[in-house]
């Protein structure tokens, strides 16, 4: 330890002689440690720190999965729920919850749209978390009231409110509890606020109520059954596995009962955790397999530095050795610098990491799972450790070859004066050359990787909508469910229910047409292009033709879309053949239709679907086909295209609807005229979302805008590392053959022969690590289109990228290499002769 101790202190004053050259290597793998530090905080943050509840390993979700292709079902229906719960024997508890209808928050202040969700007593307790204030519900609370008590579905009318809505609306006012709110017109009394940014498995929202199993029921019938989660929490020893074999039995009775919807599913029990992360962990991780190769450059190019340095302390080594010290002693000596200035560089990377995972943080898409969590705890422990770690790894990495090469001497032609060592040798050299092309293959296939990136989100970026975006204001308006949304047996029967809130929305519609710069106006139950828009995705029912034979579980499924009149003129939707709806068939209960191209082309393919008659419910009329549109990217650009129906307005069972407006103006100019119509009919309407169609097309690509950001800067840094690396190389090479370059040019060799020598040496180099590249690239690039799903529309083996990738870095490792060449043509021969 004393020994170490005097290895220490000498290191820090070779350090404290070489400012310089200390600042270099410290930035190097600040650089590469900063990156990994950063990327590992956030594969920490989301995938794992455990999640914020009691005993989070045993929790799990319950679902159902579809034995032929695999796929799971989130939701399910509370006869499920209620069967699940009564026959199990593996779970402790079980607890049911639902995203529920946008309601509207009332009273103090303008109307406002709240998220509601809707949670069993037992829910929050089985998580193990506490409110800030209050309470949560109890069983009773949780229960229907006796029929004709009250028309409330609820025992009593009560709500947990979240910490947001209650700091936002209410400042945070601790008096709350008992106070009375309204959503959609009714009283609820304040219980409880929830604790600070709880969210659950990344579904926000501002208010919670009792779920009330029996009212859910009445859901079910009425066709509204599968919208229900199952949490469930494990007793102790169980695996998932082993609580999926037990629930199997389960699934005999639900077939008995439901034998068209059950059949082909068997129940399968899901870690909470990995519901959590989704498929994000494996953008994780790639991406930190990226800065690794980031930090794997910058080791190399200190490799090469402290190669260099060694070089010049060759007579300081000799001298120890011939005093006796061994050459483990040397290797300690040099590996004992190098694993301090990899610690300073560790000590500067841990404070880029901090800074680039708020960076991170901003620029994150809002889909990202627990990335939020990381603005208060941005570094912890686990990510000091990691850091630690990889300094230390970093420091082993870049210092033992340089190490164990300067180690090896010949005492004998050191000692002499002019004598040249190891270091100095074409054994050191050959060594530099490898970390050379190592650290420009690395960079090649980073490179490469962000080519492909920039290239698939430039098309992407491209890709037709299906509508023209331009000068189009949406405007999201909630309308109060109890005085627009009646559904008597009469309109239940005759599917014509939610006619007063079409109504409303046709006289909007033609209040916002007069605003001086609106050209058109419509409305639709979901805009294009949003995938978190209302409930999700809507429920996609099934496809009925004339063929009664086909079972239900056989028949294709279709998306739909409910419209008011000029929706495709507004939107910018052509319309490809028949023809539009008619005004009074949007009003009047008339069954036509308009589907889009994808559906004409796939259900009839060499025929005219005018004409057709379908429907998409076995208890509904038919419906007849009068048209059909473009095809329009319903959720996502680089998305499939789903068969879609488009519904005219006549029973309009959404409670939330999108109202769209065509401008000849700027669209946001406008915004506050069209809120003022919308209030001016009714005050009490909840208003959100207002933006343009071209700000929510933008946000729809935002991850995959954030994955080629950060692979491209990557990237970036890789090459800048990387011809920086061999700048030095060659201008040290340069400096190593100024003798040899002076008898050159003294026997008659001109500065073009020079520069060509000494080109030729980088080049060689460059076309190695080239060659050495394109072949990691061509074993990596396919991850990204295959195991990833990055590449849109662009091969992982296209050639325009990987030719044009080359030629950049060849570019760049030419510049690299000329700037010393031409520095050497420089030389007096004169004074070249009588170096050294």
């Amino acid at each position: 330890m004393e020994t170490l101790w005097k290895d220490f202190r000498y290191s820090l004053r070779v350090m404290r002689s070489k400012p310089m050259f200390t600042a270099i290597i410290a930035l190097s793998l600040a650089l590469g440690i900063g990156a990994t530090s950063a990327i590992f905080s956030v594969i920490n943050a989301v995938t794992l720190r455990p999640l914020p509840y009691r005993d989070p390993e045993r929790l799990v979700m319950v679902q159902w999965q579809n034995l032929k292709s695999g796929v799971r079902g989130d939701r399910v229906s509370p006869d499920v729920f209620h069967t699940w719960k009564k026959n199990n024997h593996v779970f402790e508890e079980m607890s049911t919850f639902a995203v529920w209808n946008p309601q509207t928050l009332s009273g103090e202040g303008a109307p406002e749209q709240v998220d509601v969700q809707l949670v069993s007593a037992n829910f929050f307790p089985m998580l193990g978390v506490r409110p800030a204030l209050g309470r949560f519900f109890s069983e009773k609370e949780d229960m229907p009231q006796a029929a004709g008590k009250t028309d409330s579905p609820h025992g009593e009318r009560v709500v947990i409110l979240s910490y947001g809505l209650w700091q936002r609306r209410f400042g945070g006012d601790p008096g709350i509890l008992e106070k009375t709110i309204r959503l959609d017109g009714v009283s609820h009394t304040v219980i409880g606020v929830m604790r600070p940014g709880y969210r659950f498995n990344e579904l926000s929202a501002d208010v919670w109520v009792p779920f009330g199993l029996d009212l859910a029921k009445s859901y079910t019938e009425a066709g509204f059954g599968v919208f229900c989660w199952t949490l469930a929490r494990l007793k102790a020893g169980v695996t998932p596995e082993q609580a999926r074999e037990d629930l199997k039995p389960t699934t005999g009775e639900l077939q008995q009962r439901f034998p068209v919807i059950i059949s082909g599913y068997a129940p399968y029990v899901a870690p909470l955790y990995k519901q959590a992360i989704g498929e994000i962990g494996r953008t994780l991780w790639t991406l930190q397999g990226a800065v690794l190769f980031v930090l794997l450059i910058a080791c190399a190019n200190v490799a090469n530095l402290r190669l260099a340095q060694a070089a010049s302390r060759e007579k300081e080594i000799a001298v120890r050795s011939s005093l006796g010290a061994s050459r483990g002693r040397l290797i300690r000596l040099l590996l004992t610098e190098n694993l301090v200035l990899a610690s300073l560089g560790g000590a500067a990377g841990l404070l880029l990491a901090f800074l680039l995972v708020k960076l991170l943080v901003a620029l994150g898409p809002a889909n990202i799972p627990r990335l939020a969590e990381l603005d208060s705890l941005p570094v912890d422990g686990r990510v000091l450790s990691f850091t630690f770690g990889v300094s230390i790894l970093a420091g082993l990495i870049s210092g033992l070859a340089p190490a164990w090469h300067a180690s090896k001497l010949d005492l004998n032609e050191m000692l002499k004066e002019g004598g040249k060592g190891a270091m100095s040798g074409a054994q050191a050299s050959s060594l530099r050359g490898v970390f050379i092309v190592t650290e420009m293959a690395l960079a090649l296939a980073l490179l490469v990787g962000a080519g492909l990136m920039i290239r698939s989100f430039l098309r992407l970026q491209a890709t037709d909508p299906g509508f023209n975006p331009q000068n189009l204001l949406t405007i999201r308006v909630l309308v109060i469910t109890d005085k627009y949304f009646h559904r008597t047996e009469a309109q239940i029967r005759t599917h014509s229910y939610g006619s007063e809130i079409a109504d409303f929305l046709g006289r909007t519609i033609k209040q916002v047409e007069t605003i001086p710069g609106v050209q058109q106006a419509s409305a639709t139950s979901i805009l294009p292009l949003n995938r978190g828009s209302g409930l999700g995705n809507p429920i996609m029912p099934v496809l009925f033709d004339s063929n009664p034979d086909v079972d239900i579980a056989s028949r294709p499924r279709v998306d739909y879309r409910m419209i008011n009149a000029n929706f495709f003129k507004t939107m910018g939707i052509p319309i490809l053949k028949g023809r539009d709806f008619t005004e009074r068939e949007i009003v009047e209960p008339d069954r036509v239709i308009i589907i889009n191209e994808t559906m004409a082309r796939r259900f009839w393919p060499n025929a005219s679907p005018l004409g057709r008659r379908i429907k998409l419910n076995r208890n509904e009329p038919w419906d007849e086909i009068i048209g059909v549109v473009g095809d329009v990217k319903t959720t996502d650009l680089d998305g499939e295209i789903q068969p879609t129906v488009y519904w005219p307005r006549k029973c309009w069972v959404y409670i939330f609807s999108d109202i769209v407006a065509r401008t000849t103006v700027e669209p946001t100019s406008v915004a506050q005229a069209v809120m003022s119509k919308i209030h001016e009919l009714d005050p009490e309407v909840a208003i959100s979302d207002v933006g343009t169609m071209e700000d929510l097309a933008w946000r729809s690509i935002a991850r995959p805008r954030f994955n080629t950001l950060l692979l491209t800067a990557l990237a970036l840094v890789a090459l800048a590392l990387a011809v920086v690396g061999i700048y030095g190389m060659m201008s040290y090479a340069v400096s190593q053959r100024t003798r040899e370059i002076g008898i050159r040019m003294a026997l008659g060799a001109n500065s073009g022969d020079v520069l060509k020598l000494v080109i030729r040496h980088g080049m060689t180099l460059t076309l190695i690590s080239v060659g050495v590249g394109l072949a990691l690239s061509f074993a990596l690039t396919r991850l990204l289109s295959g195991w990833l799903g990055w590449l849109y529309q662009v091969k992982p083996t296209d050639p325009v990228t990987f030719v044009g990738v080359s030629l950049l870095l060849s570019a760049v490792a030419f510049l690299a290499c000329y700037i010393p060449a031409r520095r050497a043509t420089k030389l007096n021969p004169m004074e070249t002769l009588r170096h050294d």
